[in-house]
């Protein structure tokens, strides 16, 4: 049983209101506890929504329209162009001691700036765990407000994401960060150069994400 459904009596129904937002990438489902946001599906892929939830809840939680933290307008904003709009919106979501690492330091990434799977895996101390960096953010139950979109490979490839390659590139786009990926396959070609594109500076810091329940 995960860490969230541990706070739960049998008793217990969570209530999880959830947003159907328009978008330049269709619509975005996004479900939201009393303690911030815990997940955000992409339209095509809403069924897997109610499947994290059960995941994480059983049978003991109920689904209600509503946006309570008013994302939607902080979506807007994003989407017309004020790339900082997302930062600091709550998030209530379960996760790994490895996974919260790793959402924590994407959390630090700049709009317009990209980091690599073996950056963030050496900034967690483990450089051979680029494979379970990339596992950690293709499980990211909060695309945008993690915005796992900002890691590429090293030698400059899209990587995968939650929504798919093609909305991760339109994403990149809209952050004009296209060309810093273009850096980095540019460097990823010189001898003696691993393709790292712009890193978090070693004073960041890391800010771990927990489930919260109100009260």
């Amino acid at each position: 049983m995960n860490a969230l459904a541990t706070m739960m009596s049998p008793t217990d129904e969570t209530i999880v209101k959830v947003a159907c937002i328009d978008s330049p990438l269709g619509p975005l489902h996004v479900a939201t506890l009393p303690g911030g946001v815990c997940t955000v599906a992409f339209d095509d892929r809403r069924d897997a929504l109610e499947l994290r939830l059960r995941r994480t809840f059983g049978p003991f939680f109920s689904i209600e329209p509503g946006d309570p933290l008013d994302v939607s307008a902080r979506l807007r904003d994003y989407f017309d162009g004020d790339l900082a709009a997302l930062r600091g919106v709550a998030l209530a979501t379960a996760a790994t001691p490895m996974q919260r690492r790793v959402w924590a330091l994407v959390g630090q990434l700049e709009a317009g700036s990209t980091t690599t799977y073996a950056t963030l895996a050496d900034r967690l101390g483990m450089p051979r765990a680029q494979r379970a960096v990339g596992v950690c953010l293709a499980s990211n139950p909060v695309p945008l407000f993690v915005p796992c979109h900002r890691v590429v490979t090293a030698s400059g490839g899209l990587g995968s994401h939650p929504g798919g390659v093609i909305r991760k590139r339109w994403l990149l786009r809209h952050e004009a960060a296209l060309g810093d990926l273009e850096r980095v396959r540019s460097r990823s070609h010189q001898p003696g150069s691993r393709g790292r594109a712009a890193t978090l500076d070693p004073g960041d810091a890391v800010h771990l994400v927990r489930p919260r329940f109100g009260n």
